[in-house]
């Protein structure tokens, strides 16, 4: 479902939120250059290789005393360097992940507020569809009544309790689907065969008491037994009655 009222406001807080971050890298990144200086790196722990010595030529008339040499280079200036550098890198770092996460989330936030097609309006929508091709009653009771027989026989004539109930509950399943209407998206099977035989009124406790039996038996593994046979025809009887 859509959340309405909440796209605009998140999109500007998520503006402001990569504006600051980007802002706030790039001082730090500024701040960071400007204590550094023009810093020279080495490896850390090494001897800094010397620099090489010009040669001045010897002017003439000139003392011939050498130009003094530049002085060596600090090391806890070039430690401070290379640690510069480095905090440099980590922040960088740090600020690449926070703008990918920042831009990660904005565009998740987008693809749950895109428009989407809710549901349940789509569920009553195809109900109205089917509705409207319902066909006629007369249609309907007739293929109830061609299964309601036919799990009688089934109940009847099937040796072991457990198949004739299965194989009741299955051809009324079959009858509701073969009256021609639509099984909804959300709907068993059986619900589906509960809701067309309920259609007639007065056999609502019949029709779940013979799904309890078949869920029972076929999924929670319970041996049917003579009682409950005669308990489906009994249910079964009554339903027959409903639908003539």
């Amino acid at each position: 479902m859509r959340r309405h009222g909440s796209s605009p406001e998140r999109a500007v807080a998520w503006r402001g939120g990569l504006l600051v971050a980007v802002v706030g890298l790039f001082l730090i990144v500024m701040i960071a250059a400007a204590m550094q200086g023009a810093a020279r790196i080495h490896p850390i722990g090494g001897t800094p290789e010397p620099r090489p010595l010009e040669t001045m030529p010897v002017l003439p008339g000139a003392s011939g005393t050498p130009s003094p040499e530049p002085p060596p280079p600090n090391p806890v200036t070039e430690l401070l360097g290379a640690v510069i550098l480095g905090i440099l890198v980590v922040l960088v770092g740090v600020g690449v992940i926070v703008l990918l996460v920042l831009l990660v989330r904005t565009l998740v936030g987008a693809w749950h507020d895109r428009p989407l097609r809710r549901r349940d309006g789509d569920e009553v929508g195809l109900a109205t569809v089917h509705a409207s091709v319902d066909p006629e009653p007369e249609v309907i009771a007739a293929a109830i009544q061609r299964g309601v027989a036919g799990a009688l026989r089934e109940i009847d004539e099937r040796p072991l309790p457990e198949d004739a109930i299965v194989a009741a509950w299955v051809g009324l399943e079959e009858s509701a689907a073969d009256a021609g209407l639509v099984r909804g998206a959300s709907e068993t099977p059986g619900e589906f065969a509960v809701r067309i035989i309920t259609r007639r009124a007065g056999i609502t406790a019949e029709a779940e008491t013979l799904l309890r039996l078949y869920e029972r038996v076929r999924f929670g593994g319970h041996p049917a037994l003579e009682d409950d046979r005669a308990v489906a025809r009994a249910a079964l009887k009554n339903i027959e009655v409903g639908w003539r």
